[in-house]
């Protein structure tokens, strides 16, 4: 009798880690979401879209890295299917080919030096047929690090001379450019210390 029920127990014990662990799995995929792709422009292709990134530091006691913007993901509003824009710098042009139809920043990330920091926003637009959609200038001032560390995006409208950015050397020149200038919800938002980083309180702000 013993045996038996010491075998129940074992059983019963064995079901409910089974439910634990399958509950955790389900869990876990759900919070993966929908997959991204990472988004890579083909010289010789014509832009649907293209506008520059511009990274500064404002304030005092820095870590001496230059502050970079490393990557933007993009989300299409319309079929959920999301990107990543690689940057890698603090001031750069980005070329896009997207579909037409109304897409959003939802999530920026920067670096300095070894040192990683991100925030979630939104920044819409509109990526319209027949021609070259110009997204502008995209700054973006970010704090030194503090206690509450933020970041303000700014827009602005001033067009650049196709051929003085380097990154479009080679790409043909678009037919028709149009000027549509981001939507954007919040001006100021709180940055986030991404890890792995060092044990040291320091790097937490």
């Amino acid at each position: 009798m013993n045996a038996d029920s010491n075998l129940g127990r074992f059983l019963k014990e064995a079901l409910k880690i089974g439910w634990i662990v399958v509950t955790c799995g389900v869990l876990l995929t759900a919070c993966v979401g929908v997959a991204q792709k990472e988004w890579q422009w083909k010289k010789g292709e014509e832009p649907t879209a293209f506008g520059l990134i511009k990274v500064r530091t404002t304030g005092s006691y820095s870590r001496g890295y230059q502050t970079q913007l490393r990557f933007f993901h993009l989300l299409n509003r319309g079929t959920g299917e999301r990107f990543r824009v690689d940057v890698q710098s603090a001031a750069k042009a980005f070329i896009l080919n997207l579909a037409p139809g109304d897409y959003e920043v939802v999530r920026v990330q920067f670096n300095e030096g070894p040192m990683m920091m991100e925030a979630h926003l939104s920044l819409q637009f509109q990526v319209r047929p027949n021609g070259t959609n110009y997204l502008g200038i995209w700054q973006f001032d970010v704090d030194t690090p503090r206690t509450q560390r933020m970041f303000r995006t700014k827009i602005f409208h001033e067009q650049p001379n196709w051929e003085e950015i380097p990154m479009m050397r080679g790409a043909p020149k678009p037919k028709t450019m149009e000027v549509f200038l981001p939507k954007l919800e919040i001006e100021e938002i709180r940055l986030f210390t991404v890890a792995p980083y060092p044990k040291i309180s320091y790097y937490y702000r």
